[in-house]
Parts: C-alpha cells; structure tokens; sequence
C-alpha cells in the first residue's frame, strides 16, 4: 500500500479530514459547487547584513494548498505572495521585569498577526466568490490549513513553552520518551489562557505562574488564531527540514562524535578523505566553520559517516547511520508500508 504526501503523511491526512469536514459544512448550507482553499501561511525572521547594522527583515508570506507544489517551490511562479512585514523593532527594556519584555514582544506578534489574517475568519464561515481560469464563478472557503516556520517561532506561534513541545503535553524532560504525549490542541490551549485570567484577577505574575504550570508561554491573552474555523494551530505547524533535521538532528550528531574523537581527530579524518566529484570536501575540518548554511549541512551530512569509519566502534557507525537514514527518509516525498 503506498501513500503519498507532501511533507508527511500526517500532513496529507489531515488535510482529507478538513475536506470532508468542509464538504459537510457546504452541503448543509447549500452552496453547490463550492469549494476549500486550504491557506499556507509562512514566517521567518532574515538577518540582511551582518556588517553593516545588523539589518533584519520579518515578511509574511501567503500561498494556497490547491497549486500544486510543484509550482508552490518555485519562485519564479510568484505563487508564494507577501502580505505584509512585521515589526523587528526592540523593545524598550526600562522599568520592565524580567517576565515582561518577552511577553511584550508575543502580544506583539499576535496582535499584528491577527490584524493581517482577520479577513480569513468571516471568509472561511461565510465563503468568498472567486472567478476560476474558466470563467466560472466558485463560492471558496479558505481556512488556515498550514503554518510554515522553524521551532522558536512554532512555539511563538501556538503559545507552546519554549524548550517543550508544540505537537503534545509532553514536557521538555520527557521528549525523548517512547510513548507520545497527549496531543495540544487549540481549544486546550485557550481553555488554559482563560483559566489563567480568570485565576489572575489582572495580576501579570499570577497569569504567568498559571500558564507556565501548563507549558503554555505567559505573554498571549488573545492569540491570534482564536476565532479561525476548522483551525487546529498546533496540527497547522509543518515539519521544518532545515532547521529540525539539518541544524537539529545532524548539528547534535556531529556534536557528540566530536565529543567521543575529539574536534582535531574528526577533522583529521576529514582531511585524510580523498576528494570526489559531487562531494563537499571541508580542508579546514567542521570545527572552523562558523554561520554554516543549510547548503553546508547538507554536505557535511554526505560525508559523516565515512569520516567515522574505523575511528568509532560498531555499535556507534550503527547508530549514526540509523539516524542519518531517519534524516534522508523523512525526505521522501512518497512512502511505502517499508520506509514508514
């Protein structure tokens, strides 16, 4: 049996429920014809310069899940439109506790968030009519299907604790345990938020203790996605390749062998490879990179484990090359009964 998917087969899955959900909610209110447009919303904070002020950008970036990816990954389509920048200014530390000014800066973000996207809650209850390629006119139900951005933004997004997870209740010293958590939710998430202003009484340190008793950041009375329909914010945030597998996973895999061998004997094993045609060769090592990019990982992942080969005992060559298959599986853009 294969399935296919985008990302993964979590996301594809979801995304058929919300259209049977959909499907019923057109039905009942009688609109034939009409159709979902499930909105991919995309966030990330770019360092412009680094020489001259530090210069940084926060853009939004829209785009929509019934174009094809194919299309979608292509810049040059223009299918990925943006919407709007976001407020990268400093916070005035002054008279401010130590709580305060990172709550300060979530409330910005939500408030700014729901301003921009408060047209997608009466347009996914109501619908909007849109002229198709053809010339016909569709009644379109867009709802927030998908939030694009890497983890401390994930976290910012769906008011999670940071260090903790943004999919389940598991807290941050039982992630790496066999058995899931119970899985986040909107509703929860907001039921703790009002739980929290109600036990507060107006006092900011007594809404703080109660929400980070849950895992939930202390900063947020009103999140921004809380009147979207058919959203679940926490199944909304996408895997992040670059950041979750390439400066995740792999960053603490070399970490470790460079623990285990020392810096200067792995980069002694990755001097003495010989050169290849389509392979990175690194003459200075990985202990002298500094602002390695996504393109770098990607090479110093190729040529790891041969670097190993010989200097670490079976059992960690088996481990390291058990997580880096997880790596380059998850990849796949199809999957069978055998890779899942």
């Amino acid at each position: 049996m294969a399935y296919t998917a985008g990302s993964s087969v979590y996301f594809c899955s979801l995304h058929c429920l919300l259209t049977l959900a959909l499907q019923k909610f057109v039905k009942k209110a009688g609109f034939p014809g009409a159709t979902i447009a499930p909105v991919i919303v995309a966030t990330d904070k770019t360092q412009l310069t680094q020489f001259s002020g530090g210069k940084s950008a926060y853009p939004v970036y829209l785009t929509i899940g019934n174009i094809p990816k194919a299309l979608r990954r292509k810049p040059t389509m223009n299918v990925c439109i943006l919407i709007a920048y976001l407020s990268i200014d400093k916070v005035d530390k002054t008279n401010m506790t130590q709580n305060k000014s990172p709550s300060q800066l979530q409330c910005v973000f939500h408030q700014s968030m729901k301003t921009i996207l408060s047209p997608l809650i009466n347009a996914g209850k109501e619908g909007i009519y849109c002229t198709g390629s053809d010339g016909a006119i569709c009644h379109v139900f867009p709802f927030l299907s998908c939030y694009v951005t890497d983890y401390p933004e994930q976290c910012l997004v769906t008011c999670s604790k940071y260090t903790t997870c943004v999919k389940c209740k598991a807290k941050h010293d039982a992630l790496g345990n066999p058995k899931p958590g119970e899985d986040c939710t909107q509703k929860w998430t907001q039921n703790i938020i009002d739980d929290a202003k109600k036990a507060a009484k107006g006092k900011t340190s007594k809404f703080h203790q109660f929400c980070m008793s849950y895992n939930i950041a202390s900063g947020v009375y009103e999140p921004f996605w809380k009147d979207f329909p058919l959203c679940n914010i926490n199944e909304a945030m996408t895997p992040d390749i670059l950041h979750q597998l390439y400066q995740g996973v792999l960053k603490h895999l070399i970490h470790w062998c460079q623990r285990m061998l020392g810096p200067l004997e792995l980069d002694h094993q990755i001097w003495a490879m010989s050169l290849a045609s389509g392979v990175h060769h690194f003459k200075n090592g990985f202990s002298a990179l500094s602002q390695i990019t996504g393109l770098e990982r990607k090479n110093m992942a190729k040529i790891h484990l041969g670097c190993l080969v010989g200097v670490l005992p079976l059992e960690g060559i088996q481990a390291v090359t058990a997580l880096l298959d997880f790596i380059y599986l998850s990849q796949y853009t199809a999957h069978d009964s055998i890779t899942i």
